[in-house]
């Protein structure tokens, strides 16, 4: 993934986290992890932060559909981790869903799939 890439999927990742106007500590940690997962560095993190204050999911993640749905996947496991999904949470996720063409059917395999994913890492 490219670094203008890696910027753009943290910053749905960020969006999410931030729609409640306040990233705990707990969030934070989760944020530093995904970024190490897709090898981003501190300036993709410092920009992500900038791009998801400034313009709000970000549609054009990446060129990899494969990327993309993982972006999807993560957006959903940053929006449990605080054990509810709020309504802000999921309007970005419905968006960015909606931006890749999943249907709704779709999206609630993903949320079935990470909520496993979620109880699995506690």
């Amino acid at each position: 993934m490219k670094n203008e890439e890696a910027a753009r999927y943290l910053a749905n990742i960020y969006h999410v986290l931030a729609t409640d106007n306040e990233v705990e500590r707990d969030e934070e940690r989760l944020f530093e992890a995904i970024s190490r997962e897709i090898q981003a560095g501190y300036s993709e993190r410092r920009q992500a932060m900038k791009l998801a204050e400034s313009e709000g999911v970000q549609s054009h993640v990446s060129a990899r559909w494969s990327e993309r749905i993982r972006n999807l996947e993560d957006m959903i496991f940053v929006a449990y981790s605080n054990g509810v999904l709020e309504p802000s949470e999921k309007q970005a996720i419905v968006e960015y869903a909606k931006h890749l063409g999943i249907a709704q059917q779709q999206l609630d395999l993903i949320k079935k799939e990470v909520k496993q994913r979620h109880e699995a890492s506690r």
